[in-house]
């Protein structure tokens, strides 16, 4: 029994090994098989290129202009500003910013100001401007703020600029409206009387707000400088409200009378002074001291002037030029119960000249 299973057992690895040997034969002669070889494209001889054309010189294509912009010439530099730390450096470089544009164009330094939104900004920006411009030659503090609060920033600032009218009218045109720019030219006007009354005068066209206040103080100040010169332009004015405008402005200052300069003492007109050149020094019949104690108007009664208020007194001597006005007075050594002498006087225009 033994044996038997013996022989079934060499049977088997017999058979095993016979399958090996078959089936490493077929691997072998399968991998000696010659492969065959990949087919190789082969490239055709290329088409000969075409013979080129000859290129048609072309016009060179212009450069587009610019599209037009409408930014200040000033914005540039403005934004340049580097973003600052706080408020203070903020207002440290704007200041250093215009004060490089006031050496520049005035019209391109005042765009950029009203560039500015914030308020202490545009401040900050504008009162450099005026103080690189007035070389730091500023007026009182307290006179400046004053101006501010009554009419507005730019104006308030604009009048520091009034003895320089070119520039002061380009501030008053560019960066004030209504009552702000008639203040401003106003100011500038004034300083122009000196060297350009017929000029100051001018600046009165085109005002729309504050304009009688404007002739009042022109002509009022032309008149104490220059009355003739006043009251010729004046005549010439073509519309006659402006015309009895600035006749009014100028008798207000220069008026038709005598020529006394008045103040009460007890109750009684005193003359003062006499005027150089009018009627009152010219006829010789007053001087200084004198009590004026009654009034009448060409040859009516008098009018008991003792106790009547100073205005009154000035409003019933001045009249008409070439009228007469009489006047009783007293002598300033007069006693007490001295009759008073009369004093006939014909009015005439009262005029300056410096």
């Amino acid at each position: 029994m033994r044996m038997k299973v013996i022989l079934a057992l060499i049977g088997l690895v017999a058979v095993v090994s016979a399958g090996l040997v078959a089936s490493w034969r077929g691997a072998l002669s399968g991998g000696l098989k010659q492969r065959q070889p990949l087919p190789v494209a082969v490239a055709e001889p290329p088409e000969p290129a075409p013979t080129p054309k000859p290129i048609e010189s072309a016009a060179p294509a212009r450069p587009k202009a610019p599209a037009a912009s409408s930014r200040s010439p000033a914005q540039p530099l403005l934004e340049q500003i580097p973003a600052p730390l706080n408020k203070a450096d903020r207002l440290a470089q704007l200041r250093e910013t215009f004060r490089a544009l006031a050496k520049g164009d005035p019209k391109t330094a005042m765009s950029a100001a009203k560039q500015l939104t914030d308020e202490i900004e545009r401040e900050t920006a504008l009162l450099t401007l005026v103080t690189e411009w007035k070389h730091g030659e500023l007026g009182p503090p307290e006179r400046r703020a004053w101006a501010v609060a009554n009419f507005g920033l730019e104006a308030g600032l604009g009048v520091e600029l009034a003895h320089n009218p070119d520039l002061a009218v380009l501030w008053a045109n560019e960066l004030t409206e209504g009552q702000g720019r008639a203040v401003v030219l106003e100011h500038a006007a004034l300083a122009m009387l000196g060297t350009d009354p017929a000029g100051a005068a001018a600046l009165s066209q085109g005002l729309q707000a504050g304009g009688h206040s404007f002739f009042d103080s022109v002509f009022a100040n032309w008149a104490q400088q220059d009355t003739d010169a006043a009251l010729q332009y004046a005549g010439q004015l073509p519309d006659p409200t402006e015309r009895d405008a600035a006749m009014k402005a100028i008798q207000s200052v220069a008026p038709v009378g005598i020529g006394a300069e008045l103040r009460v003492e007890d109750g009684v007109a005193v003359i003062n002074r006499l005027m150089p050149g009018a009627p009152a020094e010219l006829g010789g019949q007053l001087q200084p001291g004198d009590r004026i104690v009654a009034v009448a108007q060409g040859n009516n009664s008098f009018v008991d002037a003792r106790g009547m208020a100073l205005a009154d007194v000035v409003q019933a001597i001045r009249g008409a030029p070439g009228t007469l006005l009489q006047l009783q007075v007293l002598s300033a050594d007069a006693p007490p119960d001295s009759a008073p002498r009369t004093v006939a006087i014909f009015r005439d225009q009262i005029k300056y000249k410096r």
